[in-house]
């Protein structure tokens, strides 16, 4: 009982020196937190984004293969031919070439398929 009396006693505490410097350093640790933080939740925001416009160009495209006459402004197609090489043979198969142009944020992008006839 008398140590901890004696404790009591002891008007000793942190410096005002020592104060500035914990806060300084607790400061600096926070900042780095912060911009990683902020950093992770502009990178969720741009996937959303993307994913987004990346679904609705999906979207589309399978609603020109079931529906090739009533197309949104932005669906570009084409009657095409592509090889195929298989085991030194070639295959032409024809088809229609769908592309549909999306952005998201300043990034443009083209989805495309192939649908044969």
């Amino acid at each position: 009982m008398i140590r901890y009396k004696n404790y009591l006693k002891n008007k000793r505490g942190f410096t005002l020196i020592e104060v500035i410097l914990s806060i300084a350093i607790l400061a600096i640790i926070s900042i780095a937190f912060l911009s990683m933080f902020t950093s992770g939740v502009v990178g969720i925001s741009n996937s959303g984004k993307k994913s987004v416009s990346h679904y609705t160009a999906q979207n589309q495209i399978e609603s020109n293969i079931s529906d090739s006459e009533n197309l949104p402004s932005n669906v570009v197609t084409s009657t095409t031919n592509i090889r195929l090489t298989f085991q030194g043979n070639y295959y032409d198969v024809s088809g229609r070439k769908i592309d549909v142009p999306y952005t998201y944020g300043s990034i443009s992008k083209k989805l495309t398929t192939f649908t044969t006839n």
